[in-house]
């Protein structure tokens, strides 16, 4: 690989997208994967060994932009690959196995708060902080030498690697549910509804869940993105894509978790008193 060749990256690329549209299952297509961007990993490691980059702005271009996309692509496989090979063999098993990973994913952005917001708002400010080499190792005890050697990684290049390979992951993991679901999209012609929510997004993730949990829908027997996407169409709002993470943030509150149940719980106490008077 020439140094900071641009065509090297294109061209694995090239060769992960062939390799993706290949008639694998997808377990074997994850062992296939794994060991075709090891041996792809090994090649950018040697070269990176002994490679000096000419300015800050192309280590960090390398270290933001390139490597990571490579690496997340290994990381998703081999969460995958951790996903599919240890599913159960019942629907609804399968359903609570899928929602389990979903909260994994949430709970790793939630772990590494700060570092994601910045990743998420495309911040820069911290960039020579974040993906500029320094004088360190063993960084993490359970990487590979790839993201462990101080020549090969920063501090952030790997976990900058997991948030992209976990939204590729989320993704997977929201179609399977669906699927499980039967795709039970509704109609917009049958809920043309004038009616707005005008609270929280997340105020109306908790009154989804709350009645889903009661089992005041269909006994409990349905699945809560289920509701989220009826409610949604009916209040004309969109909380489908983020409602699991949506309740990660309600259960991390420090104080009162279930503050929107309380709030039209009193309001509703409040005029049946005021009827009394």
């Amino acid at each position: 690989m020439k140094p900071y060749d641009f065509n090297y990256f294109y061209e694995f690329e090239c060769e992960y997208e062939a390799l993706k549209n290949s008639k694998y299952d997808v377990l074997e297509l994850c062992h296939k994967m794994i060991e075709f961007i090891q041996e792809k990993l090994k090649e950018l490691g040697k070269w990176l060994k002994s490679h000096i980059f000419s300015t800050i702005q192309e280590e960090i271009q390398f270290f933001k932009e390139l490597k990571p996309k490579m690496v997340s692509k290994i990381i998703y496989h081999q969460q995958l690959l951790k996903i599919e090979g240890s599913l159960p063999p019942t629907k609804k098993k399968k359903k609570k196995h899928y929602e389990k990973e979903l909260v994994k994913l949430y709970e790793y952005g939630m772990n590494n708060k700060e570092f994601y917001e910045y990743y998420r708002s495309k911040g820069s400010y911290k960039d020579e902080e974040y993906f500029v080499r320094k004088q360190y190792k063993n960084l993490w005890d359970n990487c590979s030498h790839l993201i462990s050697d101080s020549k090969l990684c920063t501090s952030h290049d790997f976990i900058l690697a997991t948030f992209i390979a976990n939204e590729i992951l989320e993704g997977y993991l929201e179609k399977k549910l669906e699927e499980l679901n039967g795709n039970h999209l509704i109609n917009n012609s049958l809920l043309n509804s004038n009616l707005n929510w005008t609270a929280s997004k997340v105020d109306l993730v908790e009154l989804i869940y709350a009645l889903h949990l009661s089992g005041a829908i269909n006994a409990g027997n349905c699945d809560v993105k289920e509701i989220a996407t009826y409610f949604g169409k009916m209040f004309n709002v969109d909380i489908e894509d983020n409602i699991y993470r949506a309740f990660i943030d309600i259960k991390s509150r420090k104080t009162i978790q279930t503050k929107f149940l309380n709030t039209i719980t009193e309001n509703l106490n409040r005029k049946m008193k005021e009827d009394e008077l």
